[in-house]
């Protein structure tokens, strides 16, 4: 048997593959070969709902760009990424954890715009502290 998690993740978000897994008929050593490559430490430990969240949300991370790739991307195009691999509030907001930005309550209420103007705004200001002029730009609209 074939599942392609990355289509499945394309298709029905992080939270749609995790529930239609979770409600599939697989077993747990099924659902750890969909990655034969993710190592989780205790895996015979973990129930088979975690199995399932661990190796969608991982396989998720393999697919999307790192923080410095996004950095290289003016807003524009940030906005473009995150609506074309359907980013959810929750993984938007780790992202901004992980580059220590805590959005206030106003921005919540346009998290993509507010992601994508402060990734963008950084991405800049390391280049400028680097010496590069412009970056990149790396997707459609790019005009640092």
């Amino acid at each position: 048997m074939m599942i392609d998690l990355e289509k499945l993740i394309e298709w029905l978000g992080v939270e749609g593959t995790i529930a239609g897994l979770d409600g599939s008929d697989l077993t747990t050593a099924e659902v750890g070969e969909l990655m034969p490559a993710f190592k989780i430490s205790g895996l015979s430990k973990l129930k088979r709902r975690d199995l399932i969240k661990a190796v969608v949300e991982q396989k998720r991370l393999d697919l999307t760009k790192k923080p410095d790739e996004l950095m290289a991307m003016n807003a524009e195009a940030l906005k473009a990424y995150f609506l074309s691999i359907k980013a959810s509030k929750r993984e938007i907001l780790n992202l901004l954890e992980s580059l220590d930005i805590r959005p206030g309550s106003v921005a919540r209420n346009n998290l993509t715009e507010f992601a994508a103007r402060e990734i963008s705004d950084i991405g800049m200001y390391r280049r400028v502290a680097q010496g590069t002029k412009s970056g990149s730009g790396q997707g459609e609209g790019s005009t640092d």
